[in-house]
């Protein structure tokens, strides 16, 4: 077949018309679908990036997330964990999407990868990178949270997350006097307990005598013995008639206390309500026992009673509630 010249060119015509519509096509789909992203408040750049990596149906059935164009860009994007990546938060750090797919490996969801990303405690984020905790979640609830004391938490958790928490904190799974801290330093803020001991020299700075409140010779450092008065004062003033049974001793009394009522009452007394020298209180003279001067037993008191509901503003706790 013989094409002449003038069928040739209309032939090739109708080719780049055919081929125009095409491109238009193409680039009005490509169009509609940039300007539907944007509508869902993605940047021009951003929209591009989801059309370019295939994953514009996806997002346009979720809506909008702040992460997804960084994390769909990322050499070490998977797949199959598009659905977790599109809530979880980005952060602007050295292997961050690495360290994501660890944890989604793991089992973790991405509100609790974003959770702990808040956190950001950098024990915490090793700790978990291989290992499954469950409910990870639940257990930083709580600011007193101890990464440091996740195994031990763990080892003892049966079924309440705070219970648990608070009494690792405190030292109570391990057995009394074991795995102790010395304390050296005084300050008032210091603690003393079963967990926490002080040397046999140790003697608080600042010892003042009690004169308000009190029977008998007793001593605290001179922030205590202040807020006593402040206390005492108070006290007067609502009726009360408070008094102090027992303040500062230092070791070797306290080792007398021990003997005294191990003779009383017997050994299993002493390790419920007596201190070992070195792990009482009343060595750093910022603790004292009160009673009240017209009527016993305490507990029954209008003056137990007072300072229950106010000692705390004056600096005073009661230190072992009923059942502590």
């Amino acid at each position: 077949m013989i094409i002449t010249k003038k069928k040739r060119y209309n032939i090739i015509k109708i080719l780049i018309i055919v081929c125009l519509i095409i491109l238009l096509f193409i680039v009005g789909v490509y169009c509609t679908k940039i300007i539907s992203l944007m509508r869902l408040d993605y940047t021009l750049l951003e929209s591009v990036t989801i059309c370019n990596n295939g994953v514009y149906d996806d997002i346009l059935s979720k809506g909008y997330s702040s992460s997804i164009t960084k994390i769909i860009g990322d050499k070490n994007y998977i797949d199959k964990y598009f659905d977790s990546y599109f809530y979880i938060e980005y952060y602007n750090q050295e292997n961050f999407l690495v360290y994501i797919n660890n944890l989604l490996d793991l089992g973790y969801t991405s509100d609790e990868i974003n959770i702990i990303n808040k956190r950001n405690d950098l024990v915490l984020k090793k700790y978990l990178e291989h290992t499954y905790v469950k409910n990870i979640n639940k257990w930083l609830e709580y600011p007193y949270f101890k990464s440091e004391l996740i195994d031990r938490y763990l080892s003892y958790f049966s079924g309440d997350y705070e219970r648990a928490i608070i009494d690792v904190n405190i030292g109570l799974d391990k057995n009394f006097y074991e795995y102790t801290t010395i304390v050296k330093d005084f300050s008032i803020s210091m603690l003393v307990n079963k967990y926490n001991e002080l040397d046999s020299s140790f003697t608080p700075v600042n010892l003042v005598l009690l004169d308000n409140c009190t029977e008998g010779e007793h001593y605290l450092v001179k922030e205590a013995k202040e807020a006593y008065d402040e206390m005492c004062l108070a006290s007067k003033n609502a009726g009360m008639n408070l008094s102090v049974t027992s303040s500062y001793r230092d070791y070797k009394s306290q080792e007398e206390t021990v003997e005294y009522y191990l003779n009383l009452y017997g050994q299993d007394y002493v390790d419920n309500y007596v201190a070992k020298a070195g792990f009482s209180e009343h060595q750093t003279a910022l603790a004292l026992d009160v009673k009240s001067s017209v009527a016993s037993p305490f507990r029954t008191t209008p003056e137990y009673k007072w300072m229950v509901d106010n000692s705390y503003k004056y600096g005073f706790i009661l230190r072992y509630p009923e059942g502590k």
